[in-house]
């Protein structure tokens, strides 16, 4: 790649299994944006179709000497967090984007608006606040995610406070992993995907353990992607989505507890977790609910009496629920042991131990 803006290099990493319906849309917004130098890495997830064929198709439609496009085979499928895990590994950009196979970059100064921002603001990731979502981009309508349901004016509370935001997304997940962008440098010190979540939940693991290491987080206004939705996603499957997201939060709450910094956080966290509780979000994380609300009952000591009966009654709830009913304890605590041992959260648990010891626990990195 000829790189004659002397600009920074931006890499985009899709990750692709069996992507042939919507990957031409994918790759071709990367074309369009008006940001050069970029890189687009395609990691081919052991696809079936002729994913492969439309990406070397498309190398011929490259529109100039600073874009590029390359394809990484890894053979076997393993799942969305490894195919990132690679193409991040492999990405050569100073800042990293991902971009989903069936999503597209609809803003055409996506990535230039993105280095631009990061660059003034010293942050080491950032997203896009809004995104579209619809079955095409032309029936697309825009998404307004926010942390706390119907409280959006309280996001800038948890974008700038890196515990609050870390005990929220226990419970909600605002973040459309397609918008995001990280620094190199980042990513090399502080780690990525954990392979191991496979389909599910490696995005919101990852800002999960960012928050905690309490990396400095960016947030631009206005929607820069298409969310496709469709038929085919892993979201559709309620029951393996609620699995997998339980596993990479409950093996975060069991590292806090751990470290003895849990009812610190809880306390910090009560009056936005009562918003939690009237609007029942609590009752898609059950065995996390269950996990916290057992805790906070068994340190009663820390809180008030009526935070703590409305705990007690949560709690009930929690377990006639039919979330809670559905999923299978056995199989989870035997997925769970997997997780918390994964070479990934071992090397983020080793940070987190690093950190508190060097006692910067009251600081954002940069």
């Amino acid at each position: 790649m000829y790189r004659m803006s002397g600009k920074e290099l931006v890499s985009v990493v899709i990750p692709a299994y069996n992507a042939v319906k919507f990957i031409e849309d994918a790759i071709k917004s990367c074309f369009t944006q008006t940001y050069r130098p970029v890189e687009i890495v395609v990691v081919n997830d052991g696809s079936t179709d002729s994913t492969v064929h439309v990406v070397n198709d498309l190398s011929d439609l490259i529109p100039d000497k600073e874009l590029e496009l390359r394809i990484i085979d890894i053979g076997e499928n393993k799942g969305a967090a490894n195919a990132l895990n690679v193409g991040f590994s492999s990405a050569r950009g100073d800042y990293v984007c991902w971009l989903s196979s069936d999503d597209a970059f609809i803003d055409k100064r996506k990535v230039q608006k993105q280095v631009d921002f990061m660059k003034k603001t010293n942050a080491l990731w950032s997203y896009f606040r809004d995104y579209y979502t619809g079955i095409t981009i032309s029936s697309a309508v825009i998404s307004r995610g926010s942390y706390l349901q119907y409280l959006r004016i309280l996001d800038s509370v948890f974008i700038h406070d890196s515990d609050l935001r870390l005990m929220l997304l226990l419970f909600r997940n605002p973040i459309n992993g397609s918008s995001t962008m990280i620094k190199r440098n980042c990513i090399e010190a502080y780690g990525q995907f954990d392979p191991i979540t496979r389909n599910v939940d490696g995005d919101g693991d990852l800002w999960m353990r960012y928050s905690a290491l309490r990396l400095k987080l960016q947030v631009l206004k206005g929607a820069s992607v298409f969310y496709r939705v469709h038929p085919k996603q892993t979201s559709k499957r309620k029951n393996l989505m609620m699995h997998g997201s339980e596993l990479t939060r409950m093996r975060i709450l069991l590292t806090l507890e751990r470290k003895g910094n849990l009812v610190k956080l809880i306390k910090k966290f009560t009056p936005y977790l009562a918003i939690i509780l009237m609007t029942k979000e609590h009752l898609n994380r059950p065995f996390v609910s269950e996990f916290l609300f057992n805790y906070i009952l068994a340190h009663r000591r820390e809180f008030n009496c009526v935070f703590l009966k409305y705990i007690h009654r949560s709690l009930s709830d929690v377990k006639k629920h039919e979330n809670y009913l559905m999923l299978n304890r056995n199989e989870f605590l035997k997925d769970l042991k997997l997780f918390v041992g994964s070479h990934t959260y071992k090397n983020f648990e080793d940070l987190l131990k690093m950190m508190i010891y060097n006692g910067e626990n009251n600081s954002n990195r940069r």
